[in-house]
């Protein structure tokens, strides 16, 4: 017996769902670790602000603080455009799921609508039969 090509059609596109879905998860997590990232930056920015801005700090620690600001800027603005990156990559990883569902869900209908057919055929040449069988057995009366 030869495979159907819908079938086979239908299940590769249920495994094209599934790498689209694993692809997601992969955006998403590399979302998630840009955001922390970024988060870091910021917050690294903030704990040296405070420790120059401190009253025992000297003049040393507001000069270092000073110096240090433009990387620690850097690094904030890197993250943010690593998050963006990331963000992006989701929004089309969700859009590659979404269009990979619809291509699996499509040829499952029209598996399921062909196997309807099928299944309406095979109901109408068994009435026929059923019917046949019944005028046979009236003319045989």
């Amino acid at each position: 017996m030869s495979r159907d090509p819908l079938e086979t059609l239908a299940r590769l596109r249920r495994s094209v769902v599934e790498d689209a879905r694993r692809a997601l998860v992969a955006c998403l997590e590399a979302e998630d670790a840009a955001s922390t990232a970024m988060r870091r930056a910021e917050a690294a920015i903030f704990h040296e602000q405070d420790a120059a801005g401190t009253l025992n700090a000297g003049d040393g620690a507001v000069e270092a603080f000073a110096a240090w600001l433009p990387y620690g800027r850097q690094a904030v603005a890197q993250a943010r455009e690593a998050h963006d990156r990331a963000a992006a990559a989701t929004v089309q990883a969700r859009a590659v799921l979404a269009a990979s569902r619809a291509s699996a869900e499509a040829a499952d209908r029209l598996l399921a609508s062909r196997a309807a057919v099928r299944d309406a055929e095979a109901a109408r040449r068994t009435q026929i039969a059923l019917d046949e069988a019944a005028s046979h057995r009236k003319r045989q009366k």
